[in-house]
């Protein structure tokens, strides 16, 4: 499908590597999944904007495939897609920044963040790598009451921005 511009995929079942493989040419990407989604070997090059749900275990790891896969991504929006969903399984930080990160993320977007120590890791070592950073929001799960400002300091301060305009940006939700 070379000529399609944007997907949404809910994944349920294991398989869909095939059609995975024909949707490489997409500009913009929602992507919720429940099983392991796409081997290696792929490249995004058109995929500017990635939309993805956290809320799955291994949700990491299908993240940072997609960013090694998509040198020219702009916008990282990640999401939970129910606030009852599962909390993101352990963050392994890759070895090398991908290329995107370094040169083309513009704008990061996280929905229904939680606080977790594998969410903050994820958020710092995005907020210290993109070096092109215009914008990153952080809007609260509905669920933390009481800790946000508590996680608002911290993540201010552990994670001092690569890009020198990048705007910060919390939403409380109170």
């Amino acid at each position: 499908m070379p000529k399609l511009r944007e997907a949404y995929l809910d994944v349920s079942f294991h398989g869909v590597s095939s059609l995975i493989e024909s949707i490489t040419s997409v500009k913009h990407l929602t992507l919720s999944s429940k099983v392991h989604v796409y081997g290696g070997g792929l490249v995004f090059n058109q995929l500017e904007h990635l939309k993805l749900c956290v809320g799955a275990h291994y949700a990491s790891n299908l993240l940072v495939r997609l960013l090694e896969d998509s040198p020219n991504l702009r916008v990282l929006d990640l999401f939970k897609m129910d606030s009852r969903n599962g909390r993101m399984g352990c963050w392994n930080q890759p070895s090398t920044v991908p290329e995107c990160i370094m040169s083309s993320l513009e704008t990061f977007k996280w929905s229904g963040y939680l606080g977790t120590r594998q969410e903050r890791d994820l958020a710092v070592y995005i907020l210290r790598n993109a070096c092109r950073l215009k914008t990153a929001t952080i809007s609260f799960d509905d669920r933390i009451v009481g800790t946000k400002p508590e996680m608002i300091k911290e993540l201010s301060l552990s994670s001092s921005t690569a890009s020198t305009t990048c705007q910060l940006v919390f939403d409380q939700g109170f």
